[in-house]
């Protein structure tokens, strides 16, 4: 049997329901693991568990979200917007610097795409975090963008 992206986003539409737990072995790190307890000590989560759950729910939410886009950036290309465009996007209507810089937005997002032509497909979230922070810092007076 093949894992689908269906079965997957169906698995995630159960993942905020209160259900049956089920015991798993889980071995990490030792550094990790105590990490995970000191945050968890420290509020990020009633116990280590309940953190490590949420902290997992997120990863497989990431991921889908991220593999919904690789098929679809894949069965239709036309559909790939530009790096600009995903950056503008996000910061329509904030007061990021970005929002009021376009130009600058442009200038930053076609030196990454030519640096990552498959952004879309491999990293678009963190992409475009990469972008906005970069016209963050340019507008900011800090740096400037590579010849």
């Amino acid at each position: 049997m093949v894992a689908t992206l269906e079965e997957l986003f169906r698995a995630i539409g159960s993942l905020d329901e209160d259900g049956p737990l089920q015991a798993t072995s889980l071995r990490l790190p030792k550094a990790l693991h105590e990490a995970l307890a000191i945050a968890t000590e420290l509020g990020m989560g009633s116990s280590v568990s309940a953190a490590t759950r949420e902290a997992l729910a997120d990863r497989i939410r990431d991921f889908a979200r991220q593999a919904a886009f690789k098929a679809h950036f894949a069965a239709f290309p036309d559909d790939t917007p530009t790096l600009a465009a995903v950056a503008k996007r996000r910061v329509s209507g904030t007061g990021h610097p970005a929002a009021s810089h376009p130009g600058l937005v442009d200038e930053v997002a076609a030196e990454i795409e030519r640096r990552q032509p498959d952004w879309a497909l491999t990293a678009l979230d963190a992409t475009v975090d990469d972008v906005l922070a970069y016209v963050e810092l340019l507008a900011a007076g800090v740096g400037r963008l590579s010849a």
